[in-house]
């Protein structure tokens, strides 16, 4: 446990800071997907340093299991 009371934070810090240092060394600039639910990750996140810059709504879909199936009926 971190000190920020964020389980596994440590490392997770350790590999956002570093990953995002190798970004911004060739001169582009990170950025994060999240979804809004996780708010564990946009906590630690922000704790980096990071902010909302904009917000995307998602749709899923789930093809039926008798989706390109041509012939069968149910």
């Amino acid at each position: 446990m971190h000190g920020s009371g964020v389980p596994g934070a440590g490392l997770a810090t350790r590999l956002v800071r570093a990953v995002a240092a190798g970004i911004l060394a060739r001169g582009e600039t990170p950025f994060l997907h999240t979804g809004a639910a996780n708010t564990t990750a946009i906590r630690l996140y922000e704790q980096l340093g990071f902010t909302l810059r904009r917000t995307v709504d998602f749709t899923a879909y789930q093809r039926s299991s008798r989706a390109g199936r041509p012939g069968r009926r149910g």
